[in-house]
């Protein structure tokens, strides 16, 4: 008996429209062992990936972000084995659903067989199977597994730790992202802040290109305030889509109080999410809010989440780093 080894990750983000949770699906590679060839793995890989994307229950994330959480937590096809390991990397994918299933081969027939869990508990909650002869049959096949499935997941209420409205620092927040920082009480209006999910993050320019933006801070709970006045400047001088501008833009799962994190925030972001493995970061640069200050006005804090350095340099607001929207609730 040959078989391949299907891995599919679901990344539950968790959404408030009409009280229901949209998952995110993210599809990790298969695994061919042998007895299919190539060109039929690559094409039932994209059959499976077009099918969930097809679904109106559920989104699919970009491919090449499990590609690269996989390849920095050094994955290993043996690691699927491990429930431990497994949780870690869908912790750092920021993850509630995990599929794990089995494509074998028995002479003509295709098998496959999927099994639902619960990646906060790592609960069992249902399985589907499917088979198929040759490519030409999968099709239908693979749609009858892909609704066995996304039903089985709007079936079941996604056990987020967070509905108490009680969160801790690495869990899901009420826009779907992570939770970076509590402040312990409400003041100001606020107590948490909560990350954008991994698949929001975009790259783009500061904008301001050798003007200066007053009134900018660098503490944390002044993101939201330097956003909304990097954006009103560059909306007076006829910048577009600049990174404060685009935060603001965001609508994500019904939530558009996003902004561009402070400088403090940002190292935030960078402690308690990055260096423990959570929140899908690429270890690139990523702009804060906070302009130097008025003499310096072309710099700009930004942080390598490479090593942790917050650099503020000549020249780099026409620089496109990375961008991690945030919220304060």
């Amino acid at each position: 008996m040959r078989k391949i080894t299907l891995t599919i990750i679901l990344i539950t983000l968790g959404m408030c429209l009409f009280a229901q949770t949209l998952p995110v699906v993210a599809v990790a590679p298969f695994d061919v062992v042998s007895g299919v060839s190539q060109a039929d793995a690559d094409a039932i890989n994209r059959l499976f990936y077009i099918r969930f994307g097809n679904s109106p229950k559920v989104i699919l994330v970009d491919r090449s972000v499990v590609d690269r959480v996989l390849k920095e937590h050094s994955f290993q096809l043996s690691d699927w084995s491990s429930d431990s390991k497994t949780a870690e990397l869908s912790r750092a994918l920021n993850a509630n659903w995990l599929v794990r299933g089995t494509l074998e081969k028995f002479g003509s027939n295709i098998l496959v067989s999927a099994q639902l869990y619960d990646i906060n508990s790592f609960q069992f909650v249902s399985g589907a199977d499917t088979r198929f002869t040759d490519i030409d049959a999968a099709y239908e096949a693979m749609d009858v597994l892909v609704n066995k499935l996304v039903n089985a997941m709007s079936g079941t209420t996604v056990s987020v730790s967070n509905t108490s409205g009680n969160y801790k620092i690495g869990g899901t927040g009420p826009a779907g992202g992570i939770i970076f920082y509590d402040q312990g009480a409400v003041i100001n209006g606020w107590r948490y802040l909560e990350a954008a999910p991994a698949v929001a993050e975009f790259e783009e320019k500061w904008g301001a290109f050798r003007k200066n933006v007053t009134g900018t801070k660098k503490d944390i709970g002044t993101g939201k305030d330097n956003t909304k006045n990097i954006a009103r400047f560059l909306n007076s001088i006829g910048e577009k889509d600049k990174a404060a501008q685009r935060c603001i833009a965001l609508n994500i799962n019904g939530y558009n109080d996003w902004f561009l994190p402070s400088r403090d925030e940002l190292n935030l972001m960078y402690v308690n999410l990055h260096k423990k493995g959570l929140g899908g970061f690429q270890n690139e640069a990523y702009w804060s809010s906070s302009q130097y200050d008025a003499y310096n006005f072309d710099c700009v804090w930004y942080q390598y989440f490479h090593i942790g350095l917050q650099q503020h340099s000549l020249f780099d607001k026409n620089d496109p780093f990375r961008v991690r929207a945030v919220r304060a609730f």
